[in-house]
This record gives structure tokens, sequence and C-alpha cells, in this order.
């Protein structure tokens, strides 16, 4: 199996992800068994939740006992790095490709800010790869990096690889998609606009991947299931309907509701008997949202050690990164093992691929490397990577198990200091020969991969007003 990238010019990476099935074991594949034995895989992508809500991860909430179940069953990893912000994240991992390498370094919303794309001529998804290997595939949820009312892009999703969806578009101020996905949602399933009056969109989604299960193939299934949980507007959902309740409240039940949704899905892989050789992987797209609704100001951050985190959503620290996965899958995943083994975004592609036993692109640069085997709890036929990596921009940021090093220099020893408040890259303590391996993976990497496009978010433009200040300042 081809595996090139970022590892074969420094050192070994590590990656990250959201749900999935693995390859080559035996089992039923949908309600009817069939000669393919390869795994289904769901792969369950959650929206803007970090580890500061999830039980398993050391919270004090209480709000996810199925995905603490499915964590004590299977396999949590301590150590999953993503991107802060959703965009970048979604290019990342399903692509297999640093944001340095794409381009797409900056958050950037299509369908709300017009402009560039996910451009299927450029880059190639982890749902065709999949395709290509003879898997049935789906997305149910979120799409947000493609404007599929844009006539150029209304069939991206097929072109990326997705033969059957059931989404939320997003859509510019004044389009009635806009902010439109939780009550009476705006949903697109297989080119029709749905009726969704009354509806709650997550249950439309959860729904769609129900049926889709059930129905009779001859081959596995690759699942993408990209929530629109735990994402603001913070809302009401069908089980505290009419409540008087705060804006944390509020998102804490939408989380509880995202886990009753996660159980709602694997009761329909039971029922259509596809549990057993179903891998699933969740994970989440960045931090904890640390805004609120338009009219007042509540911290969202969960609870851990008694304190309410304040990092989540655009924060290069730990709790805007690094992110929950855990593995389930009762015939080929070990279960009630925690996992030191670092990961990164960039490798969910590679993984997926050495499942489905499909072959990696050859026209584009994968960075990501496969950690299935770890998985499965066998010996890794390469070693695990010493080091993961994201960046926002032009940050960037490396790990290895115990200390953290910034582009722009702080260094920081994350099992001391895991808020990250006390810089030591002057005293350097316990950590010189870390500091100076992760220095050297740093000053390895690339510049940032051009795109033929600008980036128009907030945050883009944010970041462009503060460098012509910075200028302006520096001229003066």
């Amino acid at each position: 199996m081809r595996r090139i990238g970022i590892q074969d010019r420094v050192t070994r990476c590590s990656v990250v992800v959201c749900l999935f099935a693995f390859g080559g074991a035996n089992g039923l594949m949908s309600s009817t068994a069939h000669a393919d034995s390869r795994p289904n895989i769901l792969f369950i992508l959650l929206d803007n939740v970090g580890k500061d809500w999830f039980r398993c991860y050391g919270s004090q909430e209480n709000q996810t006992p199925n995905i603490d179940r499915l964590a004590r069953t299977g396999l949590k990893v301590r150590n999953c790095y993503v991107t802060p912000v959703c965009s970048t994240t979604r290019t990342m991992l399903l692509t297999g490709r640093y944001p340095f390498t794409t381009g797409w370094h900056t958050h950037h919303d299509p369908a709300i800010y017009g402009g560039g794309y996910f451009d299927w001529k450029r880059e190639v998804c982890m749902a065709r790869v999949m395709r290509d290997a003879g898997y049935d595939t789906c997305i149910s949820g979120k799409w947000q990096i493609n404007d599929l009312f844009d006539p150029r892009q209304k069939d991206a999703l097929n072109k990326h690889g997705f033969d059957d969806y059931c989404i939320f578009p997003e859509g510019r101020k004044g389009h009635p998609a806009h902010k439109k996905r939780y009550w009476d949602p705006y949903v697109i399933r297989n080119g029709e606009l749905l009726d969704t009056e009354g509806q709650f969109g997550p249950d439309i989604f959860a729904d769609h991947l129900v049926e889709f299960f059930g129905r009779p193939r001859d081959k596995p299934f690759f699942a993408y299931y990209s929530t629109i949980l735990t994402h603001i507007p913070v809302v009401h959902t069908p089980r505290n309907h009419g409540q008087d309740l705060s804006s944390r409240e509020l998102f804490a039940g939408m989380l509880s509701y995202a886990d009753h949704l996660v159980e709602r899905l694997q009761q329909g892989l039971v029922d259509s008997g596809m549990r057993e050789n179903t891998l699933i992987f969740i994970v989440v797209d960045n931090g904890t949202d640390n805004g609120t609704d338009q009219n007042a100001f509540q911290s969202l951050g969960g609870r851990i050690d008694g304190r309410i985190s304040g990092e989540g959503i655009y924060s290069l620290t730990e709790r805007g990164i690094n992110m929950p996965l855990i593995v389930n899958c009762p015939q080929l995943v070990p279960g009630g093992r925690e996992s030191d083994l670092l990961v990164d975004a960039t490798d969910f592609l590679p993984t997926l691929a050495e499942f489905a036993g499909a072959a990696l692109p050859q026209q584009v640069q994968i960075d990501g490397q496969s950690f299935a085997a770890e998985i499965q709890g066998q010996e890794p036929r390469v070693p695990p990577r010493g080091w993961c990596l994201t960046q926002y921009y032009k940050t960037r940021a490396v790990r290895d198990q115990r200390f953290k090093l910034y582009s722009s220099g702080e260094f920081y020893d994350l099992s001391e200091d895991p808020l990250e408040q006390h810089n030591i890259s002057k005293t350097r303590r316990n950590g010189e020969q870390s500091f100076n391996r992760l220095s050297a993976v740093l000053s390895g990497l690339p510049a940032n991969a051009s795109l033929p496009w600008e980036f128009r978010s907030i945050s883009a433009r944010r970041i462009k007003a503060e460098e012509a200040a910075a200028a302006k300042a520096t001229k003066q």
C-alpha cells in the first residue's frame, strides 16, 4: 500500500478521527449476507464540542452515556489532533492532507461567503476512495465546503464520491437555507427538497442513515454522518421542547440528543444485522463553541476538575484541537482499551483505505499514516508516529507524548501544564530533546500552498485587518 507524505521528508506522523469500519473480517454486511466480507464503515463527526463535555474524557458533565459506553467497550485514543475550526478540519480529514499541503488553512464556508470551494479536480475525497474500492457511499447531515446552489457545484457530492445523500447545505444570508438546520430545516435528499415542517433536522439525518443501513446490498457501505449537533445557535430538542432553559442548559440538551442519536444509529445497525462487522469511529471537528446565542453571553464550556472550560473553537490550545477519538466494533476492535497513540486528521483517509483494501490516490500527496493495526490491537507494520500536527493560517503546532511546540516559539509541558499557561521555551525544563526534535519537524515543513481563490470568512477578514494594522504600525 502506498504511503507518502510529510513523514517521508521529516519523521513519522500520526492521525485522527470520526467513525469508521474495518476491512477483512467475516460478518453480515447488510440485512442480507453477501460474499464481500469487508467491514461497513460508519464515520461520525460531531460538531463543535470538545473533551470538556465527554464523561469518558474526564468531564464532570453527564450527557454522553451511549458514547461513553462505546469508549468502554472499544478503543479510546487520548490524543487526536484536528484543526481549531470546522472547514479546515473537514478538508484535512477528507483528503488525508495537511492544511499547508491543500492550501485550505483558514476557515472558509463557500455556501456563505462564495468564492473558492472543495474542488474535486484538485482533491480526492475519502468517499471517492471508498466508492472506487466497491463501497456503497452515503453522507447524512452537514456539507459546508461546497456551494451546492452554484450551478458549477450542484453535482459536487457525487463528484466527491457520495452516491446517496441527505444534507443541510448551508446558505448565505437571505437564502432559504440560511441557518435552517434545526427546526423546520432546509434538507435536500438526493436532489429533492423535503417538506420538513415541524420536524427536527437531526432526526431526519439519523432516520435517513437507519433506512440506508437496512437496504439490501451485495457490498459493504461507507456512511459519513456529519452531524449538525452541537453547532450554535443553541436550541431546544424534542426532549426539552418548551422548557425555560439557559443557553448552557440548551447546549447540554443538544449534546444529550446527539448521544441519543448515536444510540439510534447503533440500534439501526443491530436491526439490520450489521453491528458486529461495522466499525464505528467518533470524533469532533473542533473544540466547544465559546460563544452563545444572540441574546446574552454564557460560557458553553464543559466542566473538568471543577473548572468550566473557556477554550475551544478557534483556539490552538489542547481544548481547541485535541478531540475525542473512539473506535468500536465487536468483531474487530478489542474492547476496554485506552491508547497513547498520536493521531491527527490526515490519518483518516489512509486508515479507511487500508480497512477497505483500497488504493490511495496517486495524483496527490497523502500526508497521513494508517493506524488500522493499532485499532485491531495488532503490531503496526510501520512505527507509530512520534508527533502529530495541526495549524490555523500561518501558525502551526506539533506535539509528542508530553511536549508541545508552536511555530511562533511557545513551548509547553502538557503533562504538568495542560492548559498551556507556562511557556518554558527559555528554560526547556526536562524537554530539551523534545524541543530539538519538534523544532526539526516544524523547520522541515513546506510553506502554505496557494489556492486559486481568496478566503472570505469573518476570521479571514479579521486576520487581514490585523496584518494591515501591524504593517502600518511598523511603517510608522
